[in-house]
């Protein structure tokens, strides 16, 4: 098992690598996606961890790659730029990083990203307490990394963003969501009415946390 840390900038790499090191990984380390892509074809790494500009092409021929399609790739940027946050909403990376990064939200990432479950979106049973934008609060049934159920006999407009907070183990988590449909008890898979959201805005230290969360309940 290795760790593949992916930056054109020397000292970046360095210091990334270090710390990974510093951790106990095994660790290696390229400069550009055609060098990645060398290690690769030797031994697919556990985890790759690139700057946004690689972490993104790198994502967008890895996922028609059947052998290394399911590799995670954690991200580091200084700034997050119109593309980038598209790549992320639409999922393309395990986590994305600000630089310089936490020490600790970036080693939770790593266990995570290494600890993952091979299904790309798990749902679990919860009971946590949210508050949707406009003061409706209600218990949480069903979580993923990617959105969550709300129970609710209030139809939301469908593909309207609303903010919303979600209470995870003392901790609050302030997001944006999306409605993707609205359902009455009779037709609801969850057998109450509710509305399906989708996370649209989050931050990456809440959506580690998460997913974190997510892992401690399937394991």
């Amino acid at each position: 098992m290795y760790l593949l840390v992916v930056d054109f900038n020397i000292e970046d790499q360095l210091s990334t690598s270090t710390l990974l090191k510093r951790y106990g990984y095994n660790v290696r380390t390229a400069s550009s996606t055609e060098e990645a892509f060398s290690f690769m074809h030797v031994a697919p790494p556990s985890v790759i961890v690139a700057e946004s500009i690689i972490g993104m092409e790198l994502a967008s021929r890895l996922r028609n790659n059947a052998r290394f399609s399911d590799i995670p790739i954690i991200v580091l940027a200084k700034a997050v730029d119109l593309e980038l946050e598209k790549r992320i909403r639409k999922g393309e990376f395990f986590a994305c990083l600000n630089k310089p990064v936490d020490v600790e939200i970036f080693q939770q990432a790593i266990l995570s990203a290494i600890h993952r479950p091979r299904r790309k979106n798990i749902r679990i049973a919860t009971s946590l307490m949210a508050r949707l934008e406009g003061g409706e609060e209600g218990i949480v049934s069903v979580l993923s990394e990617f959105g969550m159920f709300f129970p609710s006999e209030k139809p939301r407009p469908l593909n309207t963003v609303i903010a919303a907070e979600l209470e995870i183990k003392g901790r609050t988590i302030q997001l944006e969501a999306v409605v993707l449909y609205n359902c009455e008890s009779a037709t609801s898979p969850f057998k109450v009415a509710g509305i399906g959201l989708k996370f649209v805005k989050i931050s990456p230290a809440d959506q580690v946390f998460i997913r974190s969360y997510i892992l401690e309940h399937i394991n």
